[in-house]
């Protein structure tokens, strides 16, 4: 509920209808009609929003293109089903608002594929799928994650055989957390360019190889055409109108229309209406590419059209990566030099935590022996920011090097201090040197006791801050993405008010909703690109038939 308006109250009813008929029959005859005109007027008296405006009708079309499959969107998601679509024959065209495929990220996460089974790695699925709902507070569709569970395999490797094709070396990383109550599973496959390669990614290359064959498979991609509008004929939606070079296109798609326009993340008053908690700091930090473009075009179009939010808040993927990438589970104070939290949690719980301190950040703290403390505890945790990008398997005693490496360049661009004193250090970082001496003093006599009764951190990780020289990574919480969208049912068709589904009008990755609610469930890292690739490569088989 925001302002006195949900999107319940605002997409039901007469409303809902008004909507409808207002902007989902774009270039048809209704746009004339009288009372679709009125129509309109009504909707637009109880929209508090400007996205929950319905535009007026377009009409002036000047040119019109005929395909089976349309694709809006070519990232991670679009670019899967369109190599899917073409693959099996479909006719697919993709229409993109930037001037190329998107792709970003450091890799995926799968349930299994077959470089999980050569190294012998086994997800737990019961304990995978149950913490997934846990850690969305038993609000998403359990039928869509089973779908996902059930499928991640096939599509992970057909995206692995792509990868290896274009010559790229594939990890499945260790760095996840052991941790029983935050247990995370391994599973995180990295695919990196070889050098040399023609391969424009910079990191994870799954859009660009999905994007080169489907094209080498027949799709077309249309670059620098955002969509702007549905069009419906009756209750179907039958294709989508795309602004180009000062003119509108009507692609006309005999098949199905599929949303893969990305989150709303780009786009503030969004977020302040329906992800309010990562507003103040963690929109503002956000590490999106390319920055702006996902402005949560599909979630406007698919709502005029009459298609459902989950339910609000969306939920956010906030990672404590604003400013240092490492902090692991030592002790964390705020810019007053206190301490706030109980730090051997997950990600999103460091977030917002941090979230809600003074500034939006905060200082892990730790002293000489941060190796050798690391090490230990990696057994017991671990995960992002606590363990180094090592491959499954490795020696645990790998895990400081690189860190080892990062700290100087932290304290170089001036987010990390090191100092002889705390006295000292409290000084660099800005905060009462007492307040801050008080905090270490209090933290080191529940370490040697063994017992933390301010937080209740597990004993592994009270690691005492005594021995100098001390250090103070700067913390904060960046918006990576609002995973949340537009209902859809088991096959990815968008459900209207009534939750029946809108015929001909698919969503796909962070477009579509339900899959996470409330927060992104790390336990299967990398879970939001695994189902780009797996929901696409589905539903795209399902299309070309």
């Amino acid at each position: 509920m925001t302002k006195g308006i949900s999107r319940r109250n605002f997409l039901t009813g007469a409303a809902l209808a008004s909507v409808a008929a207002g902007a989902g029959l774009a270039g048809c005859a209704p746009s004339a009609d009288k009372k679709a005109t009125e129509a309109v007027g009504a909707a637009d008296s109880t929209a508090q929003y400007e996205w929950e405006k319905a535009p007026e009708p377009i009409s002036d079309i000047a040119e019109t293109v005929d395909t089976d499959i349309l694709v809006i969107g070519a990232g991670l998601s679009g670019c899967a089903c369109a190599c899917s679509a073409a693959e099996n024959g479909g006719k697919v065209t993709v229409v993109e608002k930037t001037e190329s495929w998107q792709g970003r990220g450091g890799g995926f996460g799968a349930i299994n594929s077959r470089y999980m089974d050569q190294l012998g790695i086994k997800v737990d699925k019961v304990n995978a799928k149950q913490h997934w709902i846990s850690q969305c507070a038993s609000r998403a569709n359990e039928d869509l994650i089973v779908k996902f569970f059930n499928n991640s395999e096939e599509a992970s490797n057909w995206l692995l055989d792509k990868a290896e094709a274009a010559g790229c070396a594939v990890m499945v990383g260790a760095f996840y957390s052991h941790d029983d109550v935050y247990a995370e599973q391994p599973g995180y496959h990295m695919c990196m360019k070889p050098e040399g390669s023609d391969l424009k990614s910079t990191g994870f290359v799954g859009a660009e190889v999905l994007y080169n064959d489907a094209v080498k498979a027949g799709a077309e991609f249309v670059f620098n055409s955002p969509a702007v509008q549905l069009v419906k004929d009756g209750d179907k939606v039958v294709g989508c109108i795309c602004e180009a070079d000062g003119k509108y296109v009507q692609y006309n798609a005999a098949k199905g229309v599929v949303l893969c326009t990305g989150d709303i993340g780009g786009n503030l008053e969004m977020c302040k209406a329906y992800a309010p908690i990562c507003v103040e700091y963690g929109q503002p930090r956000s590490q999106y590419t390319p920055v702006g473009a996902n402005t949560g075009d599909g979630h406007k179009m698919g709502m005029w059209v009459g298609a459902q939010l989950q339910d609000l808040p969306l939920p956010t993927m906030m990672h404590p990566q604003a400013f240092c990438w490492f902090h692991g589970p030592f002790l964390f104070v705020n810019d007053n030099g206190e301490r706030f939290m109980c730090e051997d949690t997950w990600v999103q719980g460091k977030s917002l935590a941090i979230n809600r301190q003074p500034n939006g950040e905060a200082w892990s703290v730790f002293d000489a022996n941060w190796p050798e403390d690391l090490v230990a505890g990696l057994p017991y945790g671990g995960g992002m920011f606590w363990d180094s990008f090592r491959p499954y398997g490795s020696d645990l005693s790998l895990a400081p090097e690189y860190f080892k490496t990062q700290i100087p360049a932290y304290i170089e661009q001036g987010i990390a201090y090191e100092a002889d004193s705390i006295e000292e250090l409290a000084k660099k970082i800005g905060c009462d040197a007492s307040t801050l001496s008080k905090t270490v003093e209090r933290y080191n006599g529940m370490c040697e006791a063994g017992e933390d009764t301010d937080y209740y951190k597990k004993p592994v990780f009270l690691t005492p801050v005594k021995e100098g020289p001390f250090y103070a990574l700067k913390v904060g919480p960046a918006l990576l993405t609002v995973t949340g969208g537009l209902k859809t049912d088991i096959n990815f068709e968008c459900l209207d008010a009534d939750g029946k589904p809108i015929k001909g009008l698919y969503a796909l990755g962070n477009c579509m909703g339900d899959i996470t609610a409330v927060d992104y469930p790390i336990n299967v890292a990398g879970n939001s690109h695994g189902r780009c690739i797996t929901y696409g490569y589905l539903l795209g088989k399902d299309l070309a038939k």
